[in-house]
């Protein structure tokens, strides 16, 4: 029993080192790439050159942040084949829009997408949710603020601050300003399913919180972050 349980902890740590060495070495199955602007774009097939307006668009978005600085490298893969998606993302999941690594590679991985018109591919038939909102340049943005958190309050930020505080910073750089705090607040007042995270699957409640504490409460990100309030804390003066 003893030999069998240790040859299987044995296999465990062999299988997560081998995971490990993928996660840290995703270039020979993205062979595309293209350099713009400090970012690195990488795919699995041919890279449509108005890449670099999506890019243009993606850093007008991480200007907003004070975190940002020009020409800070990001590492972008566009994950055409979504079996790419599901083994890099960590998360064993084709159906996100976006996911950054922010512990190990620092690498970005974007689900697929039609450059041509800065759109991601539904995962569905339907179209993804507040489409007008979410272009690629949204999702690229958006991923590349967690880097940007990432490399602002650790690598652990992900466990030493709360989802609401990471992704609705997240959403607030990537929406670039497109964001009506007063109609927001309504609709979370009125209880509207898009202010429902857990059933919408949208970040905009987390918007509104961290907009709140840096639109009304004139709160800098690094405070934010540092004193970490509590959302009920943040909610109760939304409700105010």
């Amino acid at each position: 029993m003893m030999k069998a349980i240790a040859a299987g902890c044995v296999g465990l740590l062999s299988l997560s080192g081998a995971y490990l060495i993928v996660l840290s070495f995703p270039d020979p199955v993205f062979p595309y790439s293209h350099g713009y602007r400090g970012f690195q774009v990488s795919s699995d097939r041919p890279i449509d050159p108005r890449i670099d307006g999506v890019i243009d668009d993606a850093i007008r978005r991480l200007q907003t942040s004070e975190l940002y600085r020009p020409g800070e490298p990001f590492r972008v893969h566009i994950c055409n084949s979504t079996w790419r998606l599901w083994l890099y993302s960590e998360k064993f999941s084709d159906q996100m829009g976006g996911e950054a690594d922010t512990w190990l590679t620092r690498n970005i991985y974007i689900r697929p997408a039609d450059i041509a018109r800065n759109r991601i591919v539904s995962p569905s038939a339907e179209e993804i949710s507040d489409v007008a909102h979410r272009p690629l340049s949204y999702f690229i943005a958006h991923e590349a603020t967690h880097i940007l958190e990432s490399r602002a309050f650790g690598r652990l930020m992900i466990v030493t601050h709360p989802k609401w505080m990471v992704e609705g910073y997240a959403d607030y750089v990537g929406k670039g300003g497109d964001f009506d705090f007063e109609a927001n607040r309504r609709l979370w007042r009125d209880h509207s399913p898009m202010l429902d995270y857990g059933g919408s699957g949208l970040y905009r409640i987390f918007h509104l919180e961290v907009s709140q504490l840096l639109d009304r409460k004139g709160w800098t990100v690094r405070q934010m972050f540092t004193r970490n309030p509590t959302e009920a804390s943040v909610q109760r003066q939304l409700s105010e």
